[in-house]
C-alpha cells in the first residue's frame, strides 16, 4: 500500500467533486449519504478512499501503512537489512525479498530457503520473501523483527555461497 497514492487519490476526488463530476459525487454519496451534497472537504474524500479500500476510517488506513525498519545487520557494508512492517488485523514483518534481490536465485535456492525456514522458524515465499506474522502469545514484535532480519541475512549468505560454488 502506498499512502502517498491514497492521499493523491483523495485530493483528486475533491477536485472532481468540486468540478461536479457525476462519478465523484456518486462515490461520495455511497459512503457519506446526503452529507456528501452538503459539503465535501479533503477529510470527507479521505474517508471515501479509506472505505473504498476496505478500512473503516482514514486513520485506520494510515495506521496500516507499511513501515520500513533498518536493522543493525548488513548484507554488505553500507547495505543494511531492512524489514517492512505492515499493520492490518495482524502485524506482518518481511524482508520484501531483499536477500533474493541481492543474491539472485541460483539453482537449488529453494532447497536452501526451505532448510533455513525450518531451522530459523520463518516463512519463505515462492518469490523468496522472508517473513512472519506477529501473533498474540508468540514472540514479541522486536524478536520477530530480529528473526526475520537474521533469516534474510542467512539466506543471502547461503545464496551467495550457492551461486559461487
Amino acid at each position: 500500500m502506498d499512502l502517498e497514492r491514497y492521499r493523491n487519490d483523495a485530493k483528486a476526488l475533491v477536485r472532481a467533486h468540486r468540478a461536479s463530476s457525476d462519478e465523484a459525487r456518486a462515490r461520495a454519496r455511497v459512503v457519506l449519504g446526503e452529507r456528501a451534497s452538503e459539503r465535501f472537504q479533503l477529510s470527507d474524500a479521505q474517508h471515501v478512499i479509506a472505505v473504498e479500500n476496505g478500512y473503516r476510517t482514514w486513520a485506520e488506513l494510515k495506521s496500516s501503512a507499511p513501515t520500513m525498519l533498518t536493522t543493525a545487520l548488513e548484507y554488505m557494508p553500507g547495505d543494511p537489512v531492512t524489514v517492512r512492517v505492515t499493520r492490518r488485523r495482524l502485524v506482518d514483518v518481511s524482508d520484501e525479498g531483499g536477500a533474493v534481490q541481492r543474491a539472485g536465485k541460483p539453482p537449488g535456492w529453494r532447497a536452501v530457503a526451505d532448510r533455513l525456514a525450518d531451522e530459523l522458524v520463518v516463512n519463505v515465499s515462492r518469490s523468496g520473501t522472508v517473513g512472519l506474522p506477529v501473533s498474540r502469545g508468540g514472540p514479541g514484535f522486536d524478536a520477530i523483527v530480529e528473526r526475520v532480519a537474521q533469516a534474510s541475512l542467512a539466506l543471502y549468505e547461503e545464496l551467495l555461497e550457492l551461486r559461487d560454488s
